[in-house]
């Protein structure tokens, strides 16, 4: 949505706004390299607009409310007890870091989804590369996750949960660094174009060799850094996880083997639909299928559709990787003690509750224990 959607390569409401509407005259800044006239339409897109104008904005201000709040609270949480923070959670934080910072760009897209891009072109180049630095970056540390659970699970190196902070947060620095790399094409390209209507938008153009040759490299990065390596990482790392607990009948382990599962299951439905859809459309920009109006317009709805599906991974990454986690719950009703929301009494009841329930000794004494 806008131009923070992960670069704003054509994945945004200002392709939205213009594709599928007027045939592109050689001087033109182009999105798609041509433009479908249609006398009946405008640059707005009146057909549209009650979707752009309404409903995917409130979609966005939605998630932002309930992502922020999460991982906010996921953030504190962590900064509290960082002395114990274990190496999940130090790829944890930073996860969060990231989200916080991809969520902090919705209210700028919705903006542009009701009055065009008018924020600079400054901003169009920083927030686009924010957004697309921050996608890079949560896909990587989800890797590095699952990674963290292989190692700690299947071949029980406790003392790799425990390493000292300053490779983990190396581990995490190149992560920054290498999305930061990747989304040089951005800070580079990204422009502000502005129609006969004074309406603006922020857009990757594919002018030239140089636009053409930078806007394919950055597809080709964004489906196989940002979607496929990470999957593959996870799925291999999870299923060997799933293996090693399927051979305890310990209630915590098969508990953990659902997580496994549930992590796997919840990244791949929310971000392959919008992969498949992107796919498509960098096939139809490569004129693999013959140009056609019809096509271009479902492709672009579309895109607004499952972007949107993929951005609420945000808001699940509090759920899935810190509430489902024994230690974080025992640590969040620690702060709402101290906080004086619940007696201390009430405190001991709930942490020895979860001891029975989870079936651990203690909260760092398990490799599962924050699943």
């Amino acid at each position: 949505m806008g131009p923070l959607s992960y670069s704003s390569e054509t994945y945004d409401l200002s392709q939205v706004e213009l594709s599928g509407y007027y045939e592109a005259e050689n001087t033109t800044p182009s999105l798609e390299g041509y433009f479908c006239f249609n006398p009946a339409s405008s640059v707005v897109g009146n057909q549209r607009d009650p979707f752009r104008k309404v409903f995917m904005p409130l979609i966005y201000l939605l998630m932002f409310m309930l992502g922020t709040v999460g991982n906010a609270l996921v953030l504190v949480i962590l900064e509290r007890f960082k002395r114990s923070r274990t190496t999940t959670e130090s790829f944890l934080f930073h996860l969060t870091l990231a989200n916080l910072a991809l969520l902090l760009t919705f209210p700028f897209s919705v903006v542009e989804s009701l009055a065009g891009w008018v924020f600079g072109k400054f901003l169009c180049k920083i927030l686009s590369a924010v957004h697309k630095i921050n996608f890079y970056c949560s896909s990587m540390l989800l890797g590095c996750i699952a990674v963290d659970r292989y190692l700690a699970i299947v071949y029980a190196i406790h003392t790799y949960r425990k390493r000292r902070a300053r490779s983990i947060h190396l581990t995490c620095t190149a992560v920054w660094l290498c999305s930061l790399l990747l989304t040089l094409p951005d800070l580079i390209f990204m422009e502000v174009w502005t129609d006969d209507s004074n309406r603006s938008i922020c857009y990757f153009p594919e002018v030239g060799i140089d636009g053409n040759n930078a806007w394919l490299a950055t597809r080709f990065l964004y489906h196989t850094v940002g979607f496929f390596v990470p999957l593959l990482v996870m799925c291999y790392c999870y299923m060997a996880i799933v293996r090693a607990l399927c051979q305890s009948q310990r209630l915590q382990r098969q508990k953990a083997v659902r997580v496994a599962i549930l992590v796997t299951g919840i990244f791949l439905l929310c971000w392959s639909p919008y992969h498949i859809v992107i796919f498509l459309n960098t096939l139809t920009k490569l004129e693999a299928f013959t140009k056609n109006c019809l096509l271009e317009d479902q492709l672009d709805t579309a895109i607004m559709v499952t972007e949107a599906i993929g951005f609420t991974h945000c808001c699940l990454n509090p759920i899935l990787y810190a509430f489902i986690g024994v230690k974080f719950r025992n640590d969040f009703f620690r702060i709402l003690q101290e906080l004086g929301c619940i007696s201390q009494e009430t405190l001991q009841e709930i942490l020895e509750v979860t001891r029975k329930g989870s079936g651990i000794e203690s909260d760092n004494t398990t490799s599962i224990s924050t699943f």
